[in-house]
């Protein structure tokens, strides 16, 4: 389907460049710190089994920076080659950073639920935890989000596909790829689920802080202070901005939209620095990561990583006196 061209002035199109060159610089620093934070949970077995859900996150929240770093190059280029014009929405989708903000929106959302969801059972059931919530368990929650993040782009697809006849502009938003219907049923669920999380660890917070008479309990408010924090920064620089992105040229008219992405892009960098902060073994292992293992003399990372299993496989020494004769 042919579209009419449409006519931007010339300030128009350097405010947009201006916009995509900060989209260039931000999402490839997002794109960094998570490929950084993937590498970091898939360098050790005992890292891939405790921060699995946190390395799906941040795959997740990879793809929606990558598709800001794609949509700012590209829309440059068009721009540049003066073919920056309307299209049909088909031919929108079929453009790269639709199908990464669409994957990249909707599986970090699931990864909150399956984060908050194990914190609020670690709490409130802990003898259901430790029996159900093992590591088979967890790979099964995280390819249940993968399944239904791809079902859902192949819906968005299929919605793109009905709405080939219409005619959008080239900014090629969600909801200008697939049409409005799927668009707010995407951002209902970027918006909602962080919402959802967001409850749910503070339910695991209160009920841990309650609880914190014991050990075991201590250490547990620990993993649910993180999870609350990233679900926290997810609800403000994620869901928020994108009930702004859903209502743009609708309901409202706004200048700052277009930074909006650059807010959704920079959420997308705040889990390496959450865990980097909050979480001793993960900080520990970053660090030898990226020094190959020199500074593990100074963070003796052998003893801070080593799993409870292992702890209990060390044999018991009788520390009871002789008997004398």
């Amino acid at each position: 389907m042919q579209c009419n061209a449409t006519a931007f002035t010339e300030a128009a199109l350097t405010s947009i460049l201006n916009i995509n060159k900060l989209y260039i610089p931000f999402g490839s620093f997002a794109v960094a710190t998570n490929i950084l934070c993937v590498l970091v949970v898939l360098s050790t077995k005992q890292m891939r089994e405790k921060y699995g859900a946190f390395g799906l996150l941040s795959f997740g929240d990879m793809l929606n920076a990558l598709g800001i770093v794609i949509a700012g190059g590209v829309r440059t280029q068009l721009i540049h080659n003066n073919s920056y014009g309307s299209l049909s929405t088909y031919a929108c989708f079929g453009r790269l950073w639709p199908y990464f903000f669409i994957v990249g929106g909707q599986l970090p959302a699931c990864v909150l639920i399956v984060m908050a969801g194990e914190r609020v059972i670690a709490v409130f059931k802990p003898i259901t935890y430790r029996t159900y919530v093992t590591p088979k368990t967890r790979v099964i929650a995280n390819i249940i989000c993968v399944e239904l993040s791809i079902s859902s782009l192949l819906i968005g697809m299929f919605f793109s596909f009905l709405n080939r006849e219409i005619c959008t502009t080239p900014t090629c938003t969600t909801i200008n790829s697939t049409g409005r219907l799927y668009g707010t049923f995407n951002y209902i669920l970027i918006v909602l689920l962080p919402f959802v999380a967001l409850l749910l660890n503070i339910i695991a917070y209160v009920g841990a802080k309650s609880r914190s008479v014991s050990t075991n309990m201590k250490r547990e408010l620990k993993k649910v202070l993180v999870s609350l924090v990233i679900a926290a920064l997810a609800v403000a620089l994620s869901a928020l901005p994108n009930v702004v992105l859903w209502g743009q040229g609708v309901f409202w008219n706004s200048a700052i939209v277009p930074y909006m992405y650059i807010g959704f892009g920079c959420n997308s960098a705040v889990d390496l620095f959450a865990f980097f902060f909050l979480k001793k073994d993960f900080r520990y292992r970053l660090l030898s990561f990226i020094s190959y293992g020199y500074l593990n003399r100074y963070f003796n990372l052998h003893e801070v990583t080593m799993t409870n299993a292992r702890r209990n496989m060390v044999p018991s020494v009788s520390v009871r006196p002789p008997v004398r004769s």
